[in-house]
């Protein structure tokens, strides 16, 4: 009996453990672009604070309209790898669950067969 419910239960315990993994990346993640942009806020502020004349404002607008674009750009690799990263995780979850049906269906198959054999 204690091996069917181990059995049963493996897909579910697969599943959790891929879902604390996810949300641990998720986090990572999450927490490394926040260190970035804090540090280029600061970096920005300090470059604002040392604008001193015009040519040194407009050399501070042109930085700040590349930092855009390239904030732009990393924001659409990020989204890819994102997406990549949710396809793969579905992929897993969809496989997990398949899993999970195939072992409670030959559990249910058996389980009626011992009970039909009990009946005869």
């Amino acid at each position: 009996m204690l091996k069917n419910i181990e059995t049963l239960l493996a897909p579910a315990k697969k599943l959790a453990e891929l879902n604390k993994v996810q949300i641990e990346k998720a986090i990572a993640t999450q927490q490394a672009a926040a260190k970035e942009y804090v540090a280029l806020t600061e970096a920005r502020i300090k470059a604002a604070t040392a604008i001193k004349d015009v040519a040194g404002l407009s050399a501070f607008v042109k930085e700040q309209v590349e930092l855009a674009k390239n904030a732009f750009e990393k924001v659409q690799a990020d989204s890819k790898v994102l997406v990549e990263d949710a396809k793969a995780y579905n992929e897993e979850v969809i496989k997990l669950v398949q899993e999970g049906n195939a072992v409670v269906t030959k559990e249910v198959k058996a389980t009626v067969k011992k009970v039909a054999k009990k009946a005869a």
